[in-house]
């Protein structure tokens, strides 16, 4: 029995149940040169699913990403995602790529490609959970390293020529490692691609890149510039750290600067730093300078990298120091990969990723 049973039925069916009702939990699958058995859902979302995968051979567990590719458009999506995860793989703070694995559409029973992402598996859930789990802000220096760290990512990726964006930095994509590290998942909306409207520009070219940009972005962490393109904004990796900001803010104050996700306020910039609170008054340059509506007079992330370290100086604050939670364990992770030769029942399919 092949190994890629059809998720037609899996799909129309809602989704996830607790993972035993996913008809790929159970499932053997032969990824590189590893043998894996599936074993629970761990997060899904539109076409894609994650496992809990665990090496035959060895009782290592990992991440398992299951992506669906209904069109071409989404097949090259997911090679973007698969590309841009092996260029960035080896960071201390980014998801590890492992192995991958593709079935072309014509030889599914449900027409669309499938892939198979294999990356680390982070059990100590997602930023968003630890603080959830705590039920109050972090101290001062625990968010310095947090903070510290889910930057250095970004930092990875805004050196890269070009710089990659993010494009969907939030809480929930920065995982909790089992050595204490944070590190950076989800690249499905990773991209080198920059925009620069002008005067020129229609209002359907400009309509369809904002519904183009909606696509790939959360609307409480959307900068401004993606949001309306009439003020002709180039729109490039700045837009990570007008994110950044906003995690910042939310790991301070335990809340969204832009809870309801309002476009005039994002727009306008128009967010409560309360002047006198001391407790992380320090932390307001920062905030102020990645919430700033006009991309080119924002923070970049070298400058708020040395913004921290002289905040860490002052508070004699490690940041290497790794990271303890008083927290639930929780299994939680997005899985990403990248490609070079994928092994499909022990076939070897070359594919070249630029």
């Amino acid at each position: 029995m092949s190994v890629f049973k059809s998720a037609m039925g899996y799909f129309s069916s809602g989704g996830a149940n607790g993972g035993s009702d996913n008809d790929f939990v159970g499932q053997f699958v032969e990824i590189g040169n590893m043998k894996l058995r599936v074993k629970k859902v761990i997060a899904e979302g539109g076409f894609a699913f994650v496992f809990v995968a665990q090496d035959v051979s060895t009782g290592t567990e990992y991440a398992l990403k299951r992506l669906m590719a209904a069109d071409e458009q989404a097949n090259k999506n997911i090679i973007q995602e698969i590309s841009l995860l092996k260029k960035l793989s080896g960071h201390p703070n980014i998801i590890k790529y492992i192995a991958a694995s593709f079935i072309d559409k014509a030889k599914t029973s449900h027409g669309m490609g499938e892939y198979l992402l294999l990356t680390d598996l982070c059990s100590g859930g997602s930023l968003m959970e630890a603080l959830q789990n705590r039920g109050q802000a972090f101290p001062l220096s625990t968010i310095l390293r947090v903070f510290y760290q889910t930057c250095r990512a970004v930092q990875h990726m805004h050196a890269q020529v070009p710089p990659i964006a993010h494009r969907d930095l939030k809480l929930e994509n920065f995982l909790i490692s089992n050595e204490g590290t944070i590190k950076l998942c989800d690249f499905g909306s990773a991209t080198t691609d920059t925009y620069a409207p002008n005067p020129s520009w229609s209002a359907n070219q400009r309509n369809m890149l904002e519904e183009t940009l909606a696509q790939f972005t959360t609307p409480m962490y959307r900068a401004p510039e993606m949001l309306d393109t009439w003020d002709n904004r180039k729109i490039d990796h700045s837009v990570d750290v007008w994110a950044l900001g906003c995690i910042l803010y939310t790991l301070c104050y335990m809340q969204h600067p832009f809870e309801d996700s309002a476009k005039l306020a994002i727009l306008n910039g128009n967010y409560n730093l309360n002047p006198n609170d001391q407790r992380y008054k320090c932390f307001h340059e920062i905030i102020n300078g990645c919430l700033t509506v006009n991309p080119e007079e924002r923070l970049t992330i070298s400058s708020i990298l040395e913004r921290l370290a002289a905040i860490a100086e002052s508070n004699n604050v490690n940041l290497k120091q790794p990271l303890k939670f008083e927290r639930k364990k929780v299994e939680q992770s997005v899985a990403t990969s990248s490609p070079g030769v994928f092994n499909f029942f022990g076939c070897p399919i070359v594919f070249s990723f630029k």
